[in-house]
Order: C-alpha cells, then sequence, then structure tokens
C-alpha cells in the first residue's frame, strides 16, 4: 500500500435512521450541497471535538430534526469505514432510533435538504438517488439485530467500486 493511503485526513461521523412504525426519516440533500448532493441519506454529519459517537446521535438527531430521543433508544447497526472517491476517507456508525411520531418537530426543510419519510420496503425503489453504501447494506440495516462492519473503496463518482460486509451475530 502506498503512503498517500496512510496519510489522508479522516473524518468521523453518525448516521441516524429515525424509524415510526415502518417508514424511516431520511434527508434529501439539495442539490448545491458538496457532498451526497441531490442524494438521499439517514440523519446525521460530524462529530464535534471529544464527543463519542452515542452522543453525536443524541445531538445531530435534535438538531436536524428536533427529535429528542434518549441515549438508551438508539441501536447500534453498523461501524462503517469509507476510503477514497471523498477529498476525506470517514469512519462512523450508523444507528436506528425510534420516534413516536411522524410529526417532524422543525418542519421537513432543512438548511440541507428535505426531510421524508419512506416505507422501509420502498427504500430502495424510491426513485431518489441514494448514497451508495445504502444500495449495500439497507436491507441489513432494518432486517437484523447483528452489528455489522461495513468497508468500502469509493470511486470518483461517488460510487462503490469495493465493498466488505461482515456482522457480530447477537
Amino acid at each position: 500500500m502506498t503512503q498517500e493511503h496512510y496519510i489522508r485526513k479522516v473524518q468521523t461521523s453518525v448516521t441516524v435512521f429515525l424509524r415510526h412504525g415502518d417508514e424511516y426519516l431520511f434527508l434529501h440533500r439539495l442539490p448545491t450541497k458538496k457532498v451526497d448532493a441531490n442524494k438521499l441519506n439517514g440523519i446525521g454529519g460530524r462529530l464535534e471535538h471529544g464527543e463519542d459517537h452515542l452522543t453525536a446521535a443524541v445531538r445531530e438527531t435534535e438538531e436536524e430534526t428536533g427529535y429528542v430521543v434518549a441515549p438508551e433508544d438508539f441501536t447500534l447497526r453498523t461501524i462503517f469505514r469509507i476510503q477514497e472517491g471523498y477529498p476525506e476517507d470517514w469512519i462512523g456508525c450508523f444507528f436506528v432510533a425510534d420516534v413516536p411520531s411522524k410529526e417532524v418537530p422543525i418542519g421537513h426543510e432543512t438548511p440541507d435538504g428535505k426531510l421524508i419519510w419512506i416505507h422501509k420496503d420502498k427504500v430502495l425503489d424510491s426513485g431518489h438517488e441514494l448514497v451508495d453504501d445504502l444500495n449495500y447494506i439497507w436491507k441489513d440495516i432494518i432486517s437484523t439485530n447483528d452489528l455489522l462492519f461495513f468497508s468500502a473503496i469509493v470511486g470518483d463518482n461517488e460510487k462503490i467500486k469495493n465493498i466488505n460486509i461482515s456482522r457480530l451475530a447477537k
């Protein structure tokens, strides 16, 4: 492996999939955004300095939706690593949490895009482009309680060119 693979900047982040019944809340990012423009993803963002992933999941959920979810109500589903394809590599966690209503406390319009609810069985064929990792891991996120480990190499077009998924059965 070349030295350049060891000196890339790494971002840490969380993605939260809020669930009400069989529907999940997604952010459809504005086409003007630099990363994942015009694509669907869960709620989330970067960790702040000194912050752990669970604390970030709680904070990001409240900031981006207004829902207040207690730490014990989050379920860790995936630990991921995404390399190449973006200006920085990413290490993060996917969480799932239930919310009591589909009425998003801050409304459906955000500075990053529009919040939309999609039935779990319609996500992969919703007509919206997903961030590419969800095409590979969405069914596992919603259908298993196993902890998933996801690693991907991404090409210049933000599409996965190499992937590894392993699981730790609970």
